[in-house]
Parts: C-alpha cells; sequence; structure tokens
C-alpha cells in the first residue's frame, strides 16, 4: 500500500515510516561494517569518492534503459548506497525526513545522472582543496538521490524496505563468515 507524502511527521513514502527510515539506517551501517571492511576503513573523503562512483555507475546502468528487474535493483542499489553515504556523514536521516519526504518530479534516470555528477564534482573539488562546501553539496546530493529513489519506488507501489533485505542478502552470503557474523 503506498504512503502519501507526508500525511504525519512519523511517515515518508513507498511503505516507509520514520521508526523504518531509522532501522534501514543503522541496518545499512552494521551491514557495511561486517560485510565491506575494505571500505568502511578507508578515509572518509575515500569513502564518499567510492559512493560518488556507484552512483555514476547506476547513472549509467539507467541510461542503457533496463528492464523491470534490473530497474528495481538500480533503484534499491541508489538508496542503498544513499543510506551508506548518510552513514558516512554520520546525517540522522529521520532529521531530514521533511527534505526526504518532497515529491521529486522529472525523469529518474536525468535526477540520478545530475546528481550523480554534482557529487563528482565535490568529491574532486575536495581533492583540491578549493574553497567550496564539500560537506553541504554532497550532502544535498545524497539527499536528492536518496529522495529521488523514494519518490520512484513510491509512485510503482515498491516497498522499499522489502527490496533492501532482498538485495543485501546475496551480498551477506559471498562472506565466508557468513554463518558466524
Amino acid at each position: 500500500m503506498l504512503i502519501e507524502k507526508m500525511a504525519s511527521d512519523t511517515q515518508v513514502r513507498a511503505g516507509l515510516g520514520l521508526d523504518d527510515l531509522s532501522r534501514l539506517q543503522w541496518t545499512q551501517f552494521e551491514h557495511d561494517e561486517k560485510f565491506h571492511r575494505e571500505i568502511a576503513r578507508l578515509t572518509v573523503q575515500d569513502r564518499l569518492k567510492h559512493m560518488a562512483l556507484h552512483f555514476a555507475k547506476y547513472s549509467g546502468g539507467l541510461a542503457e534503459g533496463p528492464g523491470d528487474d534490473e530497474l528495481a535493483r538500480l533503484v534499491t542499489d541508489i538508496f542503498v548506497i544513499a543510506l551508506s553515504s548518510a552513514n558516512i556523514l554520520n546525517l540522522k536521516l529521520a532529521d531530514r525526513h521533511n527534505e526526504l519526504a518532497a515529491g521529486s518530479e522529472g525523469d529518474f534516470a536525468t535526477k540520478v545522472a545530475i546528481s550523480a555528477g554534482r557529487m563528482a564534482a565535490a568529491c574532486e573539488k575536495m581533492d583540491h582543496l578549493e574553497a567550496f562546501p564539500f560537506r553541504e553539496k554532497i550532502t544535498e546530493q545524497i539527499l536528492a538521490l536518496m529522495s529521488a529513489a523514494i519518490s520512484f519506488a513510491d509512485q510503482r507501489g515498491w516497498d522499499l524496505s522489502s527490496m533492501v533485505a532482498k538485495r543485501l542478502q546475496p551480498v551477506k552470503e559471498k562472506n565466508i563468515f557468513y554463518d558466524k557474523l
């Protein structure tokens, strides 16, 4: 069932309430610490650049005109990497729910490409130590990407929480210590 745009302060969209958003953010933190140690141990700057590369990859995937299953995977991945990116910046997404609940008009693939490019530009400026508000601009793009994914899923009646769980399970199972973690 679709949740309408911010009927109250406890709901976002796409089957997500604020409690769900907080739970997903914590679950993503645990997942990254356990199953992506090689990334979790990079510097903050390198982790953000890694995430910008993910978003660029997804943008390319969207431009290729994916089928329904691949499209659902890309939307889920964008949401997951936005969760992970928010964790890198120590952003409590439940406190930013108004920015996530504001509808997102326009073509999804175009929005992803624009935000991915802007995030990459901010990371490049960070490398050059240019006078630029890196954190604010990267935060803005992460929230835009997450909002776009939530809006796209909401328009299709998708349950992002279930999609995330289904998407992360095979990643976990690849780890040789999965049964112990």
